[in-house]
């Protein structure tokens, strides 16, 4: 994802091994900075839910929840936008070939939903040829 240059200003960048606890206590750390710049309700939702579903694919599909691999998390925000990378050490997907949950034919079928959350609740997102690496844009609503 190409950024253009910004003042960022936030940051965090650690690596961690597959466990929801962990992306948990990540997810609440990004939320609370956002609250503390007075993004609204609307804007921390949609940041918690594109947080959730990105990290626990990670460690889910991505890692298998496999304590031995590891999930590297960096985020950046400025007054206006958060930018998330997440990288786990699993083979990857293709995200133009899963199934369309909204169609009646995939109702039922259990995988595909977090993507479709992410790409409707960020700005932009984008994932590496090989499928384990996402990276994210939230911007700041207008007022």
């Amino acid at each position: 994802m190409n950024l253009e240059p910004q003042s960022w200003t936030w940051m965090r960048e650690c690596i961690f091994p597959s466990d929801m606890g962990t992306a948990h206590s990540l997810i609440n750390e990004v939320i609370e900075v956002m609250r503390t710049e007075l993004w609204n309700e609307k804007d921390l939702f949609a940041l918690e839910l594109a947080l959730e579903e990105t990290l626990a694919n990670a460690v889910e599909h991505g890692n298998d929840s496999d304590p031995a691999k590891m999930i590297r998390f960096d985020c950046k925000s400025s007054q206006d936008s958060v930018y998330v990378r997440v990288e786990d050490e699993g083979a990857g997907f293709d995200h133009h070939k899963l199934a369309d949950p909204r169609k009646p034919e995939n109702q039922m079928i259990e995988t595909g939903r977090g993507v479709l959350l992410i790409k409707y609740f960020t700005t932009r997102v984008q994932w590496n040829e090989r499928g384990n690496i996402i990276e994210f844009e939230k911007k700041r609503s207008v007022k």
